[in-house]
């Protein structure tokens, strides 16, 4: 399956229009990973400019935020932010909405 890895475009000189954020869920949940695998068969069918950011991805931290630890979701948070920024990453689209929620809503306020 043809996936394009960020840092491999960016060492390019390449920038997609859109990061896929996979998500947690969607890394390592079986059945979230056939949710993954055919939105990047869509994506791929439909010519989206698009990557991913593979091994760079981290979790969100919204786990940690929703069981209380706030300072493990802002370390999660911070760590995300400073990689999606060095690639001024401007569209994100992903299929887990937990991620959607925290990156749309929460991120802003530590200078997502």
């Amino acid at each position: 399956m043809k996936v394009p890895i960020l840092s491999d475009l960016n060492s390019k000189g390449e920038s997609p229009e859109y990061l896929f954020w996979v998500g947690c869920a969607g890394s390592f949940d079986d059945r979230s990973k056939k949710v993954t695998k055919a939105f990047v068969k869509i994506l791929n069918k439909a010519n989206v400019s698009y990557a991913i950011l593979g091994k760079e991805e981290s979790c969100t931290g919204d786990p940690a935020k929703r069981a209380g630890n706030e300072f493990l979701f802002q370390m999660k948070a911070i760590s995300n932010i400073e990689i999606l920024n060095s690639y001024n990453i401007k569209n994100i689209i992903t299929t887990c909405p937990h991620c959607f929620n925290t990156i749309k809503n929460e991120y802003p306020e530590l200078g997502g």
